[in-house]
């Protein structure tokens, strides 16, 4: 076609790395340099449904505005004639483009909240984030943990938004702004900002909260995904909420902001375990009854204090409801992955049914298992700059180097851990009268050391306390396990790969199943019916095992009995 083509690792670097991914790079340094002169035009090729480049193909977009580009994303099945087709197209449109230098529409101005809790409107004007029109709203993915976040947040003196119910027509209307090549609580975010948008008062002003993450886990480009989109649908008076200190910290003390957030959800937790527990041994009635008591209370507790002084009364209420067996002699099977899947009531709707009926307690993964990672994973990871493993000795090194940046975010995130950890077991304690708690509080070191003998603790992301859990269920008492996650999730496939031989080595009942948001197939549930009878068989075999062993101990000690006469 005559025209001189230039690989992208052809090019000079014109800045720093944007991204945790060496090709996502090199091709945001070739729209960088295709930007900076006007007969340099992009042309990008990519392997089917690569969700690392469905978020660069959404940046890309942006960054290029008016100027055409062409993405050719291929297959094994691609054939010639269409790449010539699109090829050919695509010149045409790069001739015509030059000739007409189409316009950019006018620039439109994020919201944005400063460092001082001060927020910016997209119209210039400052108001403090405890402005009674500043609403703040976080991601559905559990209406316990919506609501319980939503308290939390009135006791910092702010103001919440209406919990919204979660349905799947947040998920088709975000999947109608993306690609749908992204994960999926990708989607579901950006169609519950969309309906918060729509049904926000005049002069309401929106925070809507997203959690950081990091590679290999895509959710690290969140952020920076979902301001593009505000920007792009030029969404006035809306902007990303942080709970990072050095991003304010809603305003508040970082401290004060843990311990309600830490109470809030592990409450949160304790309340989804409960209610599986219910379904099982509740008399009908006892879980729309928990649901609805557990609203109102929310709802009336004002302060952190009005909360643990009315709580108690809350848990007598709950140990008397009435059930029709011990959730002690249930099988119990505990739900792993992505926090998102495995909380939502519509990635798995109807499977949770079908274990209840067969008297199987599913336990979801806490999400507090989750924010206690995150701040152990700043133990390991100084921790192994130190050349060491977390514990004495590492602790000794930091409190010799507390005056080092190194030894003082070991001690800041020791001390975090220890402070969460008293929280659970304040929490837990209390909820354990009630007799319906299946789990212990949760161990993270433990989580770690189990899952580094198969994949690197410096790994940031939802890997290593997924595949913690797994290997730890069988320890933990649980008789499967369920492994689930977001279509096209890297973090689920790894840990799939790891878990999956390892459950078959240790007879562990494993369901892996990853979720495309909607019904599930038949053919899950046939696999989800195969795996109730290995639950099944599996809770038969835990139940002799204290039998055979109380056998072999009286056989032994009558024989040594027998000798000693």
């Amino acid at each position: 076609m005559g025209i001189p083509v230039i690989p992208a690792d052809c090019l000079n670097s014109v800045g720093e790395a944007p991204t945790a991914w060496h090709f996502s790079n090199q091709i945001l340094n070739a729209v960088a340099l295709v930007k900076q002169h006007p007969n340099l035009f992009l042309l990008c090729v990519s392997n089917f449904s690569c969700t690392i480049d469905a978020f660069t193909h959404a940046l890309l977009a942006t960054e290029m505005g008016a100027k055409p580009y062409l993405i050719l994303e291929i297959d094994a099945h691609t054939a010639d004639a269409g790449v010539q087709t699109r090829l050919e197209a695509f010149l045409d449109i790069a001739h015509n483009y030059r000739q007409a230098q189409a316009s950019r529409a006018a620039p439109f101005t994020l919201c944005r909240m400063s460092a001082s809790g001060k927020v910016t409107r997209s119209n210039g004007d400052h108001v403090p984030i405890t402005d009674p029109r500043v609403r703040l709203y976080f991601p559905n993915f559990s209406q316990y943990h919506s609501q319980a976040l939503a308290m939390a947040t009135g006791w910092l003196g702010l103001h919440p938004g209406e919990v919204s119910t979660l349905d799947r027509s947040q998920l088709e209307r975000g999947l109608q702004h993306t690609s749908g090549r992204e994960c999926l609580p990708l989607p579901v975010c950006i169609g519950q900002l969309l309906q918060i948008h729509e049904n926000r008062r005049g002069d309401e002003i929106v925070g809507f909260y997203m959690i950081p993450g990091g590679a290999p886990c895509v959710s690290a480009s969140y952020t920076g995904y979902i301001q593009q989109f505000i920007a792009d649908q030029r969404l006035p008076d809306l902007f990303l909420l942080s709970l990072q200190e050095d991003e304010g910290c809603l305003g508040s003390d970082q401290t004060e902001v843990a311990r309600r957030l830490a109470a809030a959800i592990l409450t949160a937790d304790i309340l989804v375990e409960i209610d599986h527990v219910l379904r099982v041994v509740g008399e009908p009635g006892s879980v729309d009854w928990l649901r609805d008591a557990w609203r109102h209370f929310a709802a009336a507790a004002r302060s952190l204090d009005d909360f643990d002084a009315e709580l108690p009364a809350f848990v007598d209420r709950l140990a008397a409801l009435p059930r029709r067996r011990d959730p002690s002699t249930c099988p119990r099977v505990v739900v792993t992955g992505d926090f998102f899947t495995r909380f939502s009531p519509f990635f798995m709707e109807g499977v949770d049914a079908v274990y209840a009926e067969r008297g199987i307690i599913l336990k979801p993964v806490d999400l507090s298992d989750f924010l206690v990672y995150l701040d152990y994973y700043g133990v390991v990871e100084t921790a192994s700059g130190w050349g060491m493993k977390p514990g004495g000795w590492a602790l000794a090194k930091a409190c010799t180097r507390f005056m080092q940046s190194d030894g003082k975010r070991y001690l800041q995130k020791w001390l975090a851990c220890q402070a969460e950890r008293l929280i659970e077991h304040h929490y837990r304690d209390l909820f354990r009268r009630t007799g319906l708690l299946v789990a212990g509080p949760n161990e993270v070191s433990s989580l770690f050391e189990s899952a580094a003998e198969h994949v690197s603790p410096l790994i940031y992301g939802e890997i290593t306390p997924t595949v913690g859990k797994g290997l730890d269920a069988d320890h933990e008492g649980y008789d499967g396990v369920i492994l689930i996650g977001p279509f096209n999730c890297l973090p689920f496939r790894v840990s799939e790969a790891i878990l999956r031989p390892l459950s078959v080595q240790f007879a562990m009942p494993m369901l892996s199943y990853e979720s495309d948001g909607y019904a599930v197939s038949p053919s899950v549930l046939r696999q989800v019916d195969v795996h109730v009878h290995q639950v099944l068989d599996h809770a038969a075999r835990r139940r002799e095992r204290p039998t055979r062993a109380s056998d072999s101990v009286a056989g032994f000690l009558a024989a040594a009995a027998r000798k000693l006469h």
